[in-house]
Formats: structure tokens, sequence, C-alpha cells
């Protein structure tokens, strides 16, 4: 809802139609998000999702069985071109830019990962490029085309040990560099914000990066640190709140916040530094 949200209160000149991928939601719930998305002007589907379809597959790290769910939108959505987001993400600018892409006979354009390096177990040529699948621009028709979801099943089905990042390594062992790479504004992932951290798996030039870190067209919440959640740190996490504030879901406070950390909050540095002093505790 957050990321659907975002959406619209960014791109209030155009009309959308959104596909919720998930295996379960409640007949309230899809009935709330159905009319917020109606009141901005633009319309709402769920599309309910078997798990079974994907047993066996492999969900390391903090990923789960719905990461594979994109797979299957070629053959769920009935149109030519569809974006793909996944739901830690937020919108912050208009996605004009992006919905005037001219994708040709590619079959996704996607922003490069900077930090996957194990290329060559998933069968890539060397000088490929690994795309984040988080968010991507999809060619629908080139992809049933060149069955690309097939061929994907295939390699997980065939290779589970080589999964590090669910769907990711699959449609990236299969695609092989062959899609349009887009400039990073258009997918910010978290390690934009590490410091120091070497870009030299990508091809960034230094102005794109600079334009990815103050003017994002969405902001992706990558890595197992969430922005609803108590302990993230991310430095952009005030943009989720802002845009989940007139959610029918709306969080009062961050997921796994306890009631010591509402003390804290009670009083300003200053005084902390006022209590450690008089006490020695520094």
């Amino acid at each position: 809802m957050t990321t659907m949200l975002s959406i619209l209160k960014s791109n209030s000149n155009f009309s959308f139609k959104f596909f919720l991928l998930g295996n379960e939601l409640d007949g309230i719930l899809e009935k709330k998000i159905l009319e917020k998305v109606e009141s901005y002007g633009s319309s709402f589907e769920f599309l309910k999702i078997d798990n079974s379809a994907f047993h066996g597959f492999p969900v390391p790290h903090h990923f789960s069985k719905a990461n594979y769910y994109r797979l299957l939108i070629p053959e769920l959505i009935p149109y030519k071109k569809a974006i793909y987001l996944d739901a830690d993400i937020v919108v912050v600018n208009s996605l004009r830019d992006f919905l005037e892409i001219e994708i040709g006979d590619n079959v996704l354009a996607a922003v490069a990962d900077p930090i996957y390096k194990w290329k060559i177990e998933l069968g890539m040529k060397k000088d490929s490029t690994y795309f984040n699948s988080g968010v991507m621009l999809m060619n629908l028709e080139r992809w049933k085309i060149q069955k690309i979801t097939k061929k994907a099943f295939d390699f997980i089905e065939n290779y589970p040990d080589r999964i590090r990042f669910v769907d990711q390594c699959a449609l990236n062992a299969v695609i092989d560099g062959d899609f349009l790479e887009l400039s990073p504004k258009f997918n910010q992932q978290a390690i934009l914000f590490k410091k120091d951290f070497m870009f030299d798996l990508v091809n960034w030039l230094p102005q794109q990066i600079e334009e990815a870190l103050n003017s994002p067209v969405l902001i992706h919440y990558t890595g197992p640190s969430k922005p609803w959640e108590y302990n993230s740190n991310h430095p952009r996490k005030s943009e989720y709140w802002k845009a989940q504030k007139d959610s029918p879901f709306k969080l009062s406070y961050p997921e796994g916040m306890v009631w010591s950390d509402h003390l804290k909050k009670l009083f300003p540095n200053s005084w902390k530094k006022k209590i450690r002093s008089l006490f020695n505790l520094d």
C-alpha cells in the first residue's frame, strides 16, 4: 500500500493499473486497498499465487517464496509492458522518464546491482552486467517469446545451490546481460550510502551515482534492514514514513519498538549527556 501510495502521490497526472501478487489477502483488506487506489483515479487487482508452484525453490537470507512470484507476471497480466516493483520501495519523483523508455526488443530494462560478484557460477559471461530485479520495466511479449519464465524455472531446479538472491540469480543466469541498462536513479539501492564502497562491478559514472543519491526517481530499501523497523539506519527512511501516513494500514511506531524506546525519545541528547556526566557514566 505504501509503495502504491508513493507512486500515486508522485504521479498525479497518470492513472495506473496496479496488480498485487500474493498468496492470500483478506477481503476486508483488499477492499481498503481498492478504495484508496480508486480515490486517486487508478485501479487495483489482487492476483492470488499458489506457493506450491515454487516447491523446493531455495529461500536464502531474508527472502521468501514471494520473490519468485514476479517470474509469472507475463502469464498473469494481459499487457505488452509492465513495471515490476518490490514492496520495499517508495517512488519520490515522476515516473515519466521511466514510462517513456524505449525498450525495443529487450526483454527488460533494469539497473545494475553493484554488490553481486559471483557471475561465473551462474554461467554468465565475464563482461555481462548483473541487474537488480526489484525494479524492472518488462517487455512481456519478448519475455514470452524467449520463454524466460521456463528457462528461469529450469535453472532454479537444476542449480538450486547457485541461488543467492532468489529469482534475481535465475533471471541473470538466463538473460546473461542481454537487457537495457538504466541509470541508478531508477533504483536507488541502499549500498549507495555505504562510505568507501567500490563500485568497480558496475559502469556508473560519478555524476550518475551523485544523481542517484540526491535526485532518485525511487528509493529501494535493499537488504535486511527495512524502514518500517525500529533499528533501521537507512538515511532516507523518513521518505517511507511520509508515504505511509495516509495508508489505511499506517503504523504509529516502527516495528520492534518497545516501551523503553519510547522513554528514550522523551529525552533530548543534551539531557542524556548531562545525566551521563552527572553519574560519571562516560
